[in-house]
């Protein structure tokens, strides 16, 4: 698995992110920018929640969308020098857990980490 090290401090915005489960139905709302850092997530609408989710994951018929396999959009709060180990990659973000807490895992943003050997 490969290890990253934090280079840019970051707070997670999000206090409640949204949690999605394999065959729920959603509303999808936009499509991030594809030219933009942020590219391949649609913003999600369920009864109680919204935030972004991957494209990859959504079979879409319009604007309802069927979730293909369960989803939380969980972010971790880095500092610097922390090290991530990485489970997945997907559209700009690491699906990682710190190396100092392997039972706690949520997303990264590539863009505030470097591979670390």
């Amino acid at each position: 698995m490969n290890r990253y090290k934090v280079i840019n401090s970051r707070k997670n915005e999000f206090l409640n992110p949204i949690t999605v489960y394999k065959n729920q139905e959603i509303q999808c709302i936009e499509e991030s920018n594809e030219d933009g850092d942020w590219a391949g997530w649609i913003m999600c609408k369920t009864k109680n929640n919204q935030g972004w989710i991957p494209y990859q994951i959504i079979e879409r018929q319009g604007d309802i969308g069927i979730i293909l396999e369960d989803y939380c959009a969980i972010e971790f709060d880095l500092e610097v020098d922390e090290i991530l180990v990485m489970e997945k990659e997907l559209n700009g973000w690491i699906w990682c857990y710190k190396e100092d807490e392997p039972n706690i895992k949520a997303w990264a943003p590539l863009n505030h980490i470097e591979i670390f050997e």
